[in-house]
């Protein structure tokens, strides 16, 4: 066999051992991996051309493996999406989130069926405007954000070049507006629209900022009455296809001791007494048929007694702002509010602060024209000297 050296790889015709005529050209090259790697093309014009785009593939830092790049041009987007994701290790709530996510936005759309190195920018834009059109902006921003790791993963298993995902600040949702919270006096009206079943449940939400999952899976042993806390371990999550699922919280941040206040812990223990199944396991907020309440029986005896009061804003969720406001509004700092809530990171905390900090400053405004001086102390004005 006859080579033809060059800058750049080498190519050499190949002989029919039994004709003697060629049979084709090879080209060769050692690829930027350190591996060498070999084709046979037609004509030496074609296997020439071949080593100058793989030169210039690993001038760019665009190169990748032949093999990887003839399985990208055969790989769906809505393929791999479903791989990535089968792969990725995630909570339950999240997968289904995401797996959610894929079914809505994704799969039965024009998007789903591209290949993965076809799919430019513009297809991205094309396909976000359709979803931006069918979802609201935070959802939107969500489901851009997990496509655009789909194709991340895909750069980082070498099927395409880079992420066509290019959109500046898409999979930014919008800053949400000031979270609602119920005063004091609305806790206390919310109490008297639901049944005597829930209103421990509502008065620990407000007050102790458990999220609604951790409070329907409290049992008699996360609770110490006479030291008036509340252990937290684990949560009820409704999941797709498998109901009511008792799972670990979802930090160790999460797993905490919260302090309630007197007042509370006298409505629990009466709650208790009266309505919670007996023994360390036993639930305290039993639904009637013994089991975890549900989250659609919660939202709909919840929905009432907002309605009742005049509130149709507020969310179950919303108490547990509540319940930081309110810690926060007594001085608690910021590490103080991050260990009572189960945060990891002081960016929501921080939220409730400033909320606490605004509220004191109206009020020092508002004292202000309340204030009275004798005379020699008060502040003198340029006509007074």
């Amino acid at each position: 066999m006859a080579g033809t050296r060059r800058g750049f790889g080498q190519t050499e015709r190949r002989k029919n051992s039994k004709t003697g005529k060629t049979s084709g050209w090879r080209a060769r090259y050692e690829g930027p991996d350190g591996f060498r790697y070999s084709f046979t093309f037609t004509t030496k014009a074609d296997a020439e051309a071949f080593l100058r785009g793989e030169e210039a593939l690993i001038a760019r830092g665009a190169w990748v493996p032949v093999k990887a790049r003839m399985t990208a041009v055969s790989v769906s987007v809505g393929e791999y999406a479903v791989r990535s994701l089968a792969v990725r290790s995630l909570a339950p709530r999240t997968r289904e989130e995401y797996q959610s996510y894929l079914e809505r936005f994704v799969m039965g759309q024009p998007l789903a069926a591209m290949a993965l190195r076809s799919v430019t920018a513009h297809d991205i834009a094309t396909w976000l405007t359709w979803v931006r059109g069918e979802t609201g902006p935070t959802m939107a921003a969500r489901v851009y954000g997990l496509v655009s790791s789909v194709f991340n993963a895909a750069v980082k298993d070498a099927l395409i070049d880079r992420s066509p995902c290019t959109i500046r600040g898409a999979s930014s949702a919008p800053r949400a507006s000031a979270k609602a919270i119920a005063t004091p006096q609305e806790v206390a009206a919310l109490m008297e629209h639901v049944g005597e079943r829930y209103r421990a449940l509502i008065l620990l939400a407000a007050w102790s900022g458990l999220r609604s999952g951790e409070l329907r899976n409290l049992r008699r042993r996360h609770v110490d009455l006479d030291a008036g806390t509340i252990s937290v371990e684990k949560q009820i999550q409704n999941l797709r296809g498998q109901g009511k699922v008792e799972r670990d919280v979802k930090t160790a941040a999460a797993r905490r001791t919260v302090n309630i206040p007197s007042a509370a812990v006298a409505v629990l223990a009466a709650h208790m007494a009266q309505f919670s199944q007996p023994g360390p396991d036993g639930l305290v907020f039993p639904s009637r048929v013994g089991t975890p309440i549900s989250q659609s029986v919660l939202w709909k005896v919840w929905s009432q007694a907002r309605a009742a009061i005049g509130r149709p804003d507020l969310r179950i969720h919303d108490l547990r702002a509540t319940a930081a406001t309110m810690a926060a509004r007594t001085g608690a700092t910021m590490a103080e509010l991050m260990a009572r809530l189960g945060h990891t990171t002081p960016s929501a905390a921080m939220r409730y602060q400033a909320a606490a900090q605004e509220a004191d400053a109206r009020i020092a405004a508002a004292l202000d024209h309340l204030v009275v001086l004798p005379t020699e102390a008060r502040p003198r004005s340029d006509g007074d000297a």
